[in-house]
């Protein structure tokens, strides 16, 4: 039952993202955008499934079992692809595939937007038994609400808090919102009970923390409960915003609310969205293809390397720079940029067995070159972030030759996509981990034609 005092304001930015939810058709959105959605929820899936095999995954399985839901209708993306209540299944799946660092990025939001939107809008939708186009819909529109939002709060933002999570959660609202067919009113409470609940802080990188994917599991899960209540007349504030006590005015001190409404319904903003072709941090990425170029030269020798230097923009030195200490843990060494480039270097790539805790103990020769490698944000770099992250990896040699390499788009990027080749291999390496290849086979065919898919809840039935 909602309260007397449903007003929604008529104007402001809330008010404007919430009308632009519930007006948006699904034949509204262009083709490529729907494309793209389906690539990313490909990219996605694989990445929780092999998350769903690794130890961390069973903290949150164990904290789940506690609840014992009923209503056994959204899937766990695991190796038996259990069913669970859909704010379960948004709270794991998000969980599950933030662990790797696999999961895809928005470089001007500076979140990843897969791992909280898609849980929250598939487990919906799986209980709605909705088609593959509409799930697609709502994920565009998830999408675009969270990058929006997260563009709004900016780097100031960006410097304190996970933006995963804080601008996440309203992506997932948006999405379950848009399933739910809520109306404008109830879409600006959505908004606005998801913002109460945003959280997310980066201390985790100071502490050596485990927490950060709870961060997108909390986030799917706040977003679609907040949609859901919206739906049932619970009231949240409706300029949660811009409101003198909102969102943007408390957790940023540059925040700009005119990307909210920019250009809304006529670019969207999940084109811009990249693919990680490593298990680290995205700010990792542009040294890391940087190193491998330096690697592939015939005349280049790990062995004989003196120094390394990087020259990148500021936020990658601060969240992935390394801090001048040599990676204890996996969770340190996947936001350890020097150590990726030394790994780069040695071994020509960047894989998920870099990052295994053995490795990062027993290998002197990583460790070696690490204290030999130093990171200094650059002025070129600084200037053109966050529409590009780039870097320079220069490697000087005992002989006194440098090598040198600079990138401006990552491997993933829009301006530098993975091939559909790329895409597929990566995804089975990944679900393969979790379902074997006859089944991780069987359900890439699923997800790649999710537009003709008649109702969701089919496609983990394997």
């Amino acid at each position: 039952m909602a309260s007397e005092n449903t007003r929604v304001l008529e104007t402001g930015p809330t008010k404007q993202l919430a009308q632009w939810i519930v007006a948006v058709e699904r034949d509204d959105i262009p083709h490529e955008a729907m494309l793209k959605a389906q690539e990313l929820m490909v990219d996605w899936v694989g990445a929780a499934l092999a998350g769903s095999t690794e130890q961390l995954a069973e903290v949150a399985y164990s904290v789940t079992d506690l609840v014992v839901p009923e209503l056994r209708v959204s899937t766990l993306l695991s190796q038996n692809l259990d069913k669970t209540s859909p704010l379960q299944a948004a709270f794991v799946n998000g969980f599950n595939s933030h662990i790797l660092e696999l999961d895809d990025v928005h470089r001007g939001a500076m979140f990843h937007p897969a791992a909280v939107v898609i849980p929250a809008a598939l487990a919906l939708g799986e209980k709605m038994h909705v088609s593959g186009l509409d799930l697609l819909t709502a994920i565009i529109v998830g999408y675009e609400a969270g990058i929006r939002i997260g563009q709004a709060a900016g780097q100031a933002h960006y410097e304190t808090w996970h933006t995963t999570g804080t601008c996440g959660v309203f992506g997932a609202a948006a999405a379950a919102g848009k399933l739910l067919n809520l109306d404008e009113n109830a879409m600006s409470w959505a908004l606005g009970n998801a913002g109460t609940q945003a959280a997310g802080l980066w201390q985790f990188l100071e502490d050596g923390a485990l927490i950060k994917p709870l961060h997108p599991g909390r986030a799917a899960h706040s977003g679609l409960l907040a949609a859901l209540m919206a739906k049932r007349g619970f009231t949240g504030p409706c300029r949660i915003l811009e409101g003198e006590k909102g969102f943007l005015k408390a957790t940023s001190s540059q925040y700009d609310l005119s990307a909210v409404s920019d250009e809304l319904g006529k670019r969207y903003r999940i084109s811009d969205v990249s693919i990680k072709p490593y298990p680290s941090c995205r700010h990792s990425h542009p040294q890391i293809d940087a190193a491998r170029e330096i690697a592939r030269r015939p005349d280049f020798n790990p062995l004989e390397i003196d120094s390394v230097h990087v020259f990148t923009y500021s936020a990658a030195v601060a969240v992935a720079g390394g801090k001048g200490q040599y990676p204890s843990l996996t969770a340190d060494a996947k936001f350890h940029s020097p150590y990726c480039v030394a790994r780069a270097l040695q071994n020509g790539t960047v894989e998920l067995c870099d990052f295994e805790q053995r490795v990062i103990e027993s290998d002197e020769s990583t460790k070696a070159l690490v204290d030999r490698i130093t990171i200094e944000s650059s002025e070129e770099f600084e200037r053109r972030f966050p529409k590009a992250w780039g870097a320079r990896v220069e490697v000087r040699m005992t002989n006194e030759r440098l090598f040198s390499s600079e990138v401006r788009y990552a491997k993933g990027d829009p301006e530098n996509p993975l091939t559909e080749e790329e895409l597929h291999d990566k995804y089975s390496d990944l679900a393969e981990s979790a379902l074997g290849r006859m089944q991780a086979g069987l359900l890439w065919e699923r997800l790649a034609g999710m537009g003709k898919i008649d109702d969701v809840s089919d496609v983990f039935a394997l």
